[in-house]
Order: C-alpha cells, then structure tokens, then sequence
C-alpha cells in the first residue's frame, strides 16, 4: 500500500474512533501504551531486572516511570482525575522546578527542626492561654441550621434548573478554649494563620481588666517569636537554599563552557597560543572520542589489545578512568612543559575506524532489546 494511502487510512481510523470513544478514553489509551513501551525499553537499556530487585527499589528514575504507568493506569481505569498527577512530571523535566523542591528537601532537617520548635512554642503559648486567657478565645463562627441541610436534600432538583437555594446563615459566637486540646487547635489553626498572630482571632480586651497588660504581653511575645522569628526563620532556609542552588546551575554552566572537560584547562590558559580553546575542544580533547575509545576497548577482543589499549581496559576494569583524561602531550604548549604523554589515546580515539565501531556500539545498545 502507497504510503499517503496508509496515512489516509490511519486517521479514518482514528476519527472513527474518536467518534465513538470518548477524546480522553482514547488519549489515555495512547498515553499508557506509550508509557509501557518506554518503560520496557528504559528497563532493557539499563539491565534493571539482571541487577537484583535491591537495585530495581534504589533505581529512583525507574520507581518514577512506574509510579507514571501506575497514575495513567488508574486515569484510564478508574477516574479521570488522576490525570491531574501528571502535571508533576513537569517539574521532573525542568531543573528550576526541580531546584524550588530540592530547596525544601535538601535542607529537610533544619526546616522540620525549626518546625518543631514552632510547635512546641505553640504548645507553650496554648497552655498559658488555657490557664489565664480562657475566656478570651470567643470566635466568631457561621452556623448552618440542620433544616438548612435537610431542605437542600430534599430539593436537590433545584439544580436542573440552575437556582440554588441561599443557606440561612447565622453569626454566632463559641468558646474555643474549654479544654487544653481545643486551645492548641485554636492557637495551631488561627494563630499561625493570622498576620498578628494568636490576638488578631482572640477576644478584644478593655483597659480596664486586670489581666489588660498580661493579654499585651501575650499577644507581641506570640507574634515577635513566633510569627516573626520562627516562621521568618524556615522561610528564610529555604529562600537560601534555592540561592544557593542557582547559583551551584549557574557555576556549573560556567565552567562547562569556559574548561576543558578532558585536562581541566581553563579558557584563559589559551590566550595568545597556538592553539585556540575551541580547538583544543573540538579536536585535541574532544570527550565524544574518548568515550569511542572506552567502548572500543570495551567491545574489542582482549587478544586484540594494544599495549595502551591494555592499560586502559585494566584501568577501567578497576574503575580508574583517571588514565584516559590524563594527556599531556596535547597540553605541553599550554602548560609550557616537556613532559611525556602518560598515554597517547587521542591518537587512537581520533581514528575514524575506532570512532565509528563505538557510535555502532552505543546505536545497538539503544535498540537492542536484551540490553
């Protein structure tokens, strides 16, 4: 079949069916196969099952594919609403949404410390209200009659015909301190909540009280060491944690583009040189062709080896690839040195033979499926 014919084909196909499945239906559909397939050939291409199941748990970017197979799963199967989840992967794929989590989590300890102390000051300040302020914490609420509730049962087909029957809504007042525990919800809920703290909710006290100046004193000790020193002091964590992870993106971007990946040689070593830094790069110390090498030797018969060769393949069975970053030769006029190569590998990982043998090697990796 001609090809624009199979094309025209496939999406009558498709019409047809996005005519009688429901447009989500079908898109979840697609999206789960396309999820399995991935995942297969993520599974595949980093040996996770030949690796044990310890290794399989500890994997957290595999955990994380399956965790999306599993939400689109449910979006297809059970509700649409789990396709809300999805919306998180965004923050996986962009490393400044990463980093805004990563503020929070990479100084975890210190946050949930000061939030321990919040806590415990909270409980502190909730006994004291308890013992001396109880009939201060007097809280507006909004009561909904019962025979509201019942009426809006009993005419739920109101809402056919789009009128909503307005609620009776009465303002009203309560005690919230009576016992110890409704004073820690209280002070929890409403003091952390409120600009002022604990005495923007509370009853407005007269001059004339006994306890008037006590109440003050209550009230700005809640506000300056609660909500001014320690909720200013967990923000303040991670408002420098996510400082210092830009800066850490930043620094690293800087250095990528101004040295060399290879030697360690920074842009301005080059200056006034022969060779120019994006020579030295691209040519004498280009990164694609020493991994080339390392997957020549890799795939190559030990019989085969050459002298470096061997030293390499023993160097990087030991996990020491220090030997194939390390070449002299190639840096001896920057660093205006004579000394000997320690191994003369950019020679070999230049040849165009040897090159071509690794990209093979790395495409069949790619597509092999028992890799």
């Amino acid at each position: 079949m001609e090809p624009h014919l199979s094309a025209l084909l496939w999406m009558a196909m498709l019409v047809s069916l996005a005519i009688v499945i429901p447009t989500l239906l079908l898109l979840g559909g697609f999206n789960l196969c396309n999820k399995v397939i991935f995942l297969m050939s993520f599974v595949g291409n980093r040996g996770t099952f030949t690796r044990g199941y310890k290794a399989m748990i500890m994997d957290v970017e595999f955990l994380y594919h399956l965790l999306y197979l599993i939400i689109c799963t449910l979006g297809v199967f059970v509700h649409v609403f789990f396709y809300s989840l999805l919306l998180f992967d965004l923050v996986y794929r962009e490393e400044t949404l990463l980093n805004v989590i990563k503020s929070v989590t990479r100084n975890g300890r210190s946050i949930v410390l000061t939030a321990v102390l919040a806590l415990i000051l909270v409980y502190l300040f909730s006994i004291v209200g308890y013992i001396f302020f109880k009939d201060d914490f007097i809280l507006a609420v909004d009561r909904i009659p019962n025979k509201t509730l019942v009426w809006g049962r009993v005419l739920l087909w109101w809402t056919s015909l789009a009128i909503q029957p307005s609620a009776v809504v009465i303002e009203d007042k309560e005690r919230t301190c009576d016992s110890l525990l409704m004073c820690i919800v209280t002070v929890l809920s409403h003091g952390l909540r409120s600009g002022g703290g604990v005495g923007d909710v509370l009853r407005k006290p007269s001059k004339e009280e006994p306890l008037f100046a006590a109440r003050v004193i209550y009230d700005l000790l809640f506000f300056f060491m609660v909500i001014i020193i320690v909720l200013n002091l967990i923000f303040g964590v991670i408002i420098d944690t996510f400082a210092d992870l830009r800066s850490e993106k930043q620094k690293k971007e800087e250095i990528l583009k101004t040295t060399c990946f290879i030697c360690g040689l920074e842009r301005d070593k080059f200056d006034n040189k022969t060779v120019t830094f994006e020579e030295h790069i691209k040519v004498e110390h280009n990164m694609w062709h020493y991994l080339f090498f390392i997957v020549l030797v890799k795939v190559k018969d030990s019989t085969e080896y050459t002298g470096p060769e061997s030293y390499v393949a023993e160097m990087i069975r030991v996990s020491i690839l220090s030997c194939t970053c390390i070449l002299l030769c190639n840096c001896s006029k920057v660093l205006h040195t004579s000394k000997p190569s320690v191994l003369h590998c950019s020679k070999r990982a230049s040849n165009k033979r040897d090159r071509l043998v690794g990209q093979r090697f790395i495409l069949q990796q790619d597509h092999d499926p028992k890799h």
